[in-house]
């Protein structure tokens, strides 16, 4: 059964009306360059285009601009749609006159708080009820929140495939897909400063790291006269703010954030190294001796790559940036979508979506993390139905389809 708000069929009638609209959806690549949703939306039945030019997130161009309106009036297009927001979109948009669709998959997604997120032609589907909330407060007029997705053909030939290469065998037994986080922006410019400033700031590091209950312990704990402080005192550093939000807040999110994950990441992977082989797949640069005794391979491939990864370990861990404090990752999705167990950090929307001890594990300290990891290690059978189970739940309720169908009908309903 899906999590309320989800629902599991298809409603033919809205999406038949939807189509009727004579909508034409020039679809757009940026950073992202996944062809899930133009394919989704082909098989849905939707005209769709592909723009012949990647565009820049959040770099504004007049001739591109102009490019795109070109294109858009020349071909009827009747919406504009990205992953992430274009700001060179949203403006198109507006000048075209047409509605801009954008699917976030990151949080907190700071961007919105920007004229961009402001126009009433562009529509976000956002996957954190909190990142929704505060975007509702904050006046943005087009929100809508949703579970990430998985294509559920590729996923579903991508585990196929990995257990048919795996045949019954597993490759790691406790396994990290991501990033260390070792060039924040805080190691940069601000653990040099001046023990009243670090001792501090490590006092928050302490208070908020390894703690995983869902409690938000990192936003509000800085202030403006600290800011203003360390700008006096460190010509290196500078909050560079240009979206309506206060400096404190972006501080928190750009700075302390990506820090405390460093923290988190290092410490758990290391420590869980001395009892367990831990793997780690990642892009980061790694000093000899900080990680103990993980074994550090090189960066995993999306896809038919990392399902492979996914499906054989016997443990999939996900350690959550603190600035998803709602959400349910992408990564999350991916693992059950090839068929691995995952072991999260626990958030309250990932406790809606799945069913702990069924579908997913979850821990809330580092001990407990621990129990479970060493419990799971031992009981394969029940490891495996877990595993199972969320395969089965992301493909009856988070696929693309019923996401991309319940975000048309929303945009299209509201006129």
């Amino acid at each position: 059964m899906c999590a309320p708000g989800v629902t599991g069929k298809p409603n033919t009638e809205l999406l038949f009306e939807v189509r009727q609209t004579g909508m034409k959806i020039l679809y757009v690549y940026g950073m992202a360059k996944t062809k899930d949703i133009p394919i989704t939306l082909r098989k849905l039945g939707y005209q769709v285009e592909e723009y012949a030019k990647v565009q820049e997130n959040s770099i504004l161009k007049d001739e591109e601009i102009e490019a795109i309106v070109s294109h858009v009036k020349r071909h009827q297009i009747t919406h504009l749609m990205s992953i992430h927001l274009i700001y060179n979109l949203a403006v198109a948009a507006y000048q075209a006159d047409i509605k801009y669709v954008s699917v976030i998959w990151d949080a907190p997604y700071i961007k919105l708080y920007s004229p961009f997120g402001r126009l009433d032609h562009c529509w976000f589907s956002v996957f954190d009820k909190l990142d929704q909330e505060r975007f509702q407060n904050a006046g943005i007029p087009h929100t809508l929140y949703q579970p990430l997705a998985v294509n559920p053909e590729d996923v579903t030939m991508w585990s196929r495939n990995a257990r048919k290469q795996l045949a019954g065998k597993y490759i790691n037994d406790i396994c990290f897909v991501g990033s260390l986080y070792e060039d924040n922006l805080y190691d940069k410019r601000v653990h040099n400063m001046p023990p009243v400033i670090t001792d501090y700031f490590n006092s928050v590091f302490e208070e908020a790291a390894f703690c995983w209950d869902g409690k938000n312990r990192i936003y509000g704990q800085t202030s403006k006269e600290m800011l203003q402080y360390m700008s006096m005192i460190s010509a290196d550093f500078r909050v560079d703010n240009r979206l309506d939000i206060d400096d404190t807040a972006m501080f928190e999110i750009m700075y302390l954030v990506r820090k405390i994950a460093n923290i988190e990441r290092i410490a758990t992977l290391s420590t869980l190294s001395e009892a367990y082989h831990v793997t780690l797949h990642t892009t980061s640069k790694v000093e000899d001796g900080v990680l103990g005794n993980v074994e550090v391979k090189l960066p995993v491939r999306p896809g038919k790559d990392a399902a492979v990864v996914y499906a054989g370990s016997k443990i999939n861990l996900n350690i959550s940036l603190k600035g998803i404090e709602g959400g349910t990752p992408q990564r999350i999705m991916e693992i059950m979508g090839a068929g691995g167990f995952v072991l999260t950090n626990y958030c309250h929307e990932t406790a809606e979506l799945f069913e702990e001890g069924k579908e997913i594990a979850m821990f809330k300290t580092p001990e407990e993390l621990f129990e479970k990891a060493d419990y799971y290690l031992k009981h394969d059978k029940e490891r495996e139905q877990i595993a199972k189970a969320g395969h089965n739940k992301v493909l009856e309720c988070y696929t693309y389809d019923k996401k991309l169908e319940k975000l048309l009908a929303w945009v299209e309903g509201n006129r």
